[in-house]
This record gives C-alpha cells, structure tokens and sequence, in this order.
C-alpha cells in the first residue's frame, strides 16, 4: 500500500498521465520551517558535501546549519507544495553513504548505520559494525553480486593529516564483507588489510593524487594526480585492478575541478560544480558525456538557478542539487534557497547539440520518464526493506 501511495505521489507531482511521458525538466523544493538556518552572507544554508541517494528520495549533507545536527538526511517530499523534509543524525561533517545501494550510512569513524533506522530513530540511531577505511575524505561503494544477506563494500580514502598538503598522497582502499543477520541487524564479516594503490602507474601519472571519488558499482574511481609526467595536473578516471592495488587510466578529462560524481553505467555521464565556469556559460553545475566526450551544462535562459551545493546523479539520470532559484510573479521576483531536480537530457546544451550533430542525436535520451523514475523507487524500496 506503501509503494502505491508513494507512485501515486510521484505522478501527481509531475502532473503527468502516463507512465512513459517526461518528468519536468526542472523541479524545486524549497527549504521551509524553523530548522532553515542562514550562513553568514545572509543566504539559507543549503549544506556541503551532499550525496544524493539512487531514487533521488534523499540527499545526505554535512554542515546543515545551526539549527540541524552536523550531517542530516535531507528527505525530498513531492506533492502540490513541494517540501523537505530534514532528519537529524549522529553522523559528523563528511560521512558518507554506500554508493550504489544507499544500504547504509558510514560515519567518519568507520560506523556503519541503516539508513531506515536513522530515519526512525535519528540521533539514537543504533550502530550496526564498523569496518573500512574511516576519516575525512572516504566515499565506498557496494560490489556487483550481492544481497541484502550477504554484501561487499569498497572504501577508497585519500591520505589526513594537519600538514600544508593535506589530503594528497597515495590512495588507499579496503574491501569489506558484511550481512544481514536473523535479527535485522548487520554485521562485518571479513576486511582485507590497507591496499596501498597505483604504483603500477607510478613512472606516468606519479604516486601523489588528490579529489579521489568511487563509481556508484566500485569499479572505477577519479583522482587527480599531483605530479603526472609529461603532461599538467588534471582530474582523470581509472579502474581498480583485480589485486585491489593495480589502477588502469580509463579517461583524462582534461580539466582541474573539485571531486566529481559518477552517474550509473547507463548514463556514462560525469557531474561536476563549480563557482566559477568550466564553459562560456554555466549555473554552477556541469556534466559530462562520456558517450560523446563533451562537456554539457545545465544552463536555462528562462529560469535563474544559481547553484550552491554539490550535486549528485539518480540512478534514472536526473541531477539533485542545492541552489537559489528566482520565483516570480506579477509583481516582483525573490530568491528562494532549496534543492532542485533536474532532467540534463532536457537542457538546452544537450538540444543544441543535437540539432548541430544529428548523426550523435541518438546517443542521448529524449528524456528521463517517470517510468525510469518509479522503477529505481520500487528497486530501492526493496533494498531499504532488505530483501534485495
């Protein structure tokens, strides 16, 4: 009964009859309530550091405010009104979800936490193990192949420490195994030791690397090495070898940018933010298209969004991320702080392109469907229910 009344919210939010038309091209949910705090230019403080869950249902963010523990669950509630909705947690600044399956949340200590107890229980949210590789800066992801009882999780971390190159050194990454158990709760059953990473590309791209992210499937992560022969710095993408240690270049993107987000495998598009401008034109947000290997942007003429938070890929395609957006009406306009969903194949960038190139027009979706939408929401309620 759930799960319907969760579609039928989905379809009357997007105000469309069958299941296959397009979701909106843009969709805002503003941020109101006592718990909306201001940061110190006197804008609301949309948070750093958010990753977005596969259904788009949630965003995990770290400092939320002073009105909100350090890191909350952000739970994004569709309806006439569109809403957010905040869940406090125990978690400190920059935990991190299990990319790809969102089984769990992992504190910077290493504790891992279900994501449905947070949501019930928030705060007093029981620990369920710990494992992995912990501190500031480590993002993991779950392996192919498993299930809710029995599951593996990559974590990759880059180096910490209080000196003037914090954050830069050789990538580290631990492999952990973990099930469900009778009684519902998780736990750890095996760990490999640290793998020390890269040093079969040593003598081209260096052994120092920095900004490393991990597919939301663990097989490929990005990084941008420090001291790269024969070429400058740039963000780059590699797989992980077999052995857990060996990294294999897959892409160099040409760019220097902060950490970027992996879309799933069927899109093969790469998110980036930035303050400033990648292109001649941008709102902050950024994505490229390995399909085409191009970079797009999610510019609208017709609407002002100014991005202010780092985004985040659905498993169906769309884009999540924290922005002012200008609302008009008759008489004035004003500025609102929220999250805004977006569609990149609707985008103006992607339709030019398509025009300009007819025979590339193929690689890209028309659009995202609410079809593609209410599919990951019915496989992500399975995994949330642990049967999956």
């Amino acid at each position: 009964m759930r799960g319907i009344i969760l579609i039928s919210l989905v379809f009357s939010n997007l105000a469309f009859s069958e299941t296959n038309s397009c979701v909106p091209k843009h969709q805002f949910f503003p941020f109101s309530g006592s718990w909306v705090s201001k940061n110190e230019r006197g804008d609301i403080a949309l948070g750093m550091y958010a990753r977005v869950s596969p259904d788009g249902k949630y965003v995990l963010r770290s400092f939320s405010g002073e009105k909100l523990s350090q890191v909350t669950l952000m739970e994004l509630v569709p309806g006439k009104m569109n809403a957010v909705r905040p869940y406090e947690t125990p978690l400190k600044n920059e935990a991190f979800p299990v990319q790809g399956s969102w089984r769990y949340l992992v504190d910077v200590s290493g504790e891992h936490y279900k994501l449905n107890d947070i949501i019930k229980y928030q705060k007093k949210a029981k620990k369920q193990f710990k494992g992995g590789i912990g501190g500031f800066y480590t993002v993991a992801a779950e392996l192919p192949n498993g299930s809710a009882k029995l599951h593996q999780i990559r974590s990759l971390s880059w180096p910490n420490s209080d000196s003037d190159n914090m954050g830069q050194g050789v990538l580290t990454n631990k492999v952990i195994t973990a099930r469900l158990n009778s009684n519902a709760t998780a736990e750890l059953v095996s760990s490999t030791g640290i793998n020390y990473m890269c040093s079969n590309i040593r003598s081209t791209d260096g052994s120092v690397m920095s900004l490393p992210m991990i597919s939301p499937d663990g097989s490929e992560f990005s990084a941008m090495p420090q001291n790269p022969k024969d070429s400058d710095p740039s963000m780059r993408i590699y797989s992980f070898g077999k052995n857990n240690k060996d990294c294999t270049p897959v892409l160099d993107l040409k760019v220097m940018v902060a950490k970027i987000v992996f879309s799933s495998n069927e899109q093969k598009q790469i998110l980036f933010y930035s303050s400033g401008s990648l292109t001649n034109k941008g709102n902050g947000i950024h994505f490229y298209d390995r399909n085409v290997n191009k970079m797009f942007t999610l510019d609208d003429a017709g609407k002002k969004i100014a991005a202010d938070s780092y985004p985040g890929f659905t498993k169906d395609g769309r884009i999540v991320y924290g922005a002012n957006w200008e609302e008009c009406n008759d008489k004035d306009c004003r500025e609102l702080g929220g999250y805004i969903v977006s569609d990149p194949y609707q985008s103006a960038d992607i339709i030019d392109y398509k025009k300009d190139h007819p025979e590339l027009a193929g690689k890209f979706k028309d659009c995202i469907t609410n079809e593609d939408v209410v599919k990951v929401i019915e496989e992500q309620k399975l995994i949330w229910n642990y049967s999956l």
